[in-house]
């Protein structure tokens, strides 16, 4: 038994979870705490109620708990990779509008692109690249996200050529 990328990047490259409601609107409270625990004074957060650009992924969302199937992670877990053993290697945002209190954001994830490409610790090494799209109520996007995110082995399993089972072909 083996590892198939080809069959996975058919079957997973281009799929996009639907459009979901983030869990709550955007709210002035936690846009305050932002501001003061980052020593961000800037009164378009503080006093005209407009959402730092860094937290309009954070009102778009479920939020961590409950843990939900599509939210990011959960899409990513669900891609067959030889590993369960996730690092963001990074991401980009680009932001188009503004976002004021009182919104309501979606959003919906997309695989872009899975590949191995071998690491010193994983010849298995799965990356995975997503894009982020978060929408205002209009269904405007408000912003995209690119996460390139690699899925991994432990030592131990590459040496004992572990591959989790719904990875094997």
């Amino acid at each position: 038994m083996g590892f198939d990328i080809s069959r996975v990047k058919v079957a997973w490259e281009g799929y996009e979870t639907p459009l979901m409601p983030g869990r709550y609107p955007v709210e002035f409270d936690p846009i305050r705490r932002h501001c003061h625990m980052v020593d961000d004074q800037n009164p378009l957060f503080l006093e005209q109620g407009f959402c730092p650009p860094v937290m309009v992924d954070y009102f778009a969302s479920r939020g961590a708990w409950p843990p939900g199937e599509l939210d990011i992670l959960g899409l990513i877990r669900k891609i067959p990779t030889p590993g369960d053993r996730l690092v963001n290697m990074n991401h980009e945002f680009e932001w188009f509008k503004a976002v004021k209190v009182g919104e309501r954001l979606s959003v919906s994830h997309k695989v872009v692109s899975v590949d191995v490409k071998p690491t010193k610790l994983d010849p298995l090494s799965v990356w995975i690249k997503t894009e982020t799209r978060i929408v205002d109520e209009r269904g405007e996007t408000v912003a995209l996200r690119w996460n390139q995110i690699l899925v991994h082995r432990t030592p131990e399993q590459v040496q004992a050529g572990f591959i989790r089972a719904e990875a094997a072909a």
